[in-house]
């Protein structure tokens, strides 16, 4: 939380909020007992998005998925509109995809005792320049608040820069880095991080940070036919 204003504040916990309203406990309170359930005539005539893909998501993300849909029916044919809150809906879903992948994928390799852990997410840096070595540093940080504290930082962002790492960087450092280039290298990676990418700067330019208004009616349904899909490549 790097801001000041209470609209940043509020874009900050917008994934939290999303989770919040999806938990099974809240909806089962008498006052939000109908909020998030989807008409199933609805949903299973809009033919927006692959039936296939609905019906393969797990429960909460098919919720999430289903509330985004309808929220966007709800707005496609009214003038003037900033699609942006289609895709809050989906913010806390993408962002634990991201997790569940890097948890999978590089937990195994996660050192038992503390000492260990405290080495491998702070490998030896030397040869590094100065702008470099505060990347890797705080990309280092974010992954052990994410494996270890369970509290990790734009996941999604953080997931594009695994990737971006694994598949791209010829920097060779130990520890946690070492373990992404091992791990995070199998086929089909590149459109993997391709499409990754994609929903981040999404994400942070239209959603997130809204440093663009979101009006285009058609960008608005091409990517969100890609961020339900993504919800089931990543999760899978």
């Amino acid at each position: 939380m790097a801001g000041d204003t209470i609209a940043e504040l509020a874009r900050a916990c917008a994934p939290a909020l999303q989770n919040l309203l999806q938990s099974e406990e809240f909806q089962g309170l008498p006052l939000f007992v109908n909020l998030g359930q989807v008409d199933e005539e609805v949903a299973t005539v809009d033919s927006l998005i692959d039936p296939a893909i609905l019906n393969a998501l797990p429960s909460r993300y098919r919720r999430a998925a289903d509330q985004a849909v309808m929220l966007y029916r709800f707005f496609e044919n009214k003038e003037g509109m900033n699609y942006a809150p289609v895709f809050t809906a989906l913010l806390g879903s993408i962002d634990e995809v991201a997790k569940g992948f890097l948890v999978r994928r590089l937990q195994p390799e996660l050192p038992v005792t503390v000492d260990a852990q405290k080495a491998w997410f702070a490998p030896y840096l030397g040869g590094v320049d100065r702008k470099s070595e505060d990347y890797y540093r705080k990309l280092a940080q974010n992954l052990k608040r994410t494996l270890v504290f369970n509290n990790g930082l734009s996941l999604i962002g953080l997931l594009r820069s695994c990737l971006d790492y694994a598949l791209n960087d010829t920097t060779k450092i130990g520890g946690v880095f070492e373990a992404l280039q091992t791990q995070l290298r199998f086929q089909g990676g590149r459109k993997f991080l391709e499409t990754v990418t994609r929903i981040n700067d999404f994400r942070n330019t239209y959603i997130a940070h809204q440093e663009q208004e979101l009006t285009d009616k058609n960008l608005t349904e091409q990517e969100l036919k890609i961020w339900i899909e993504a919800l089931h490549m990543i999760g899978k």
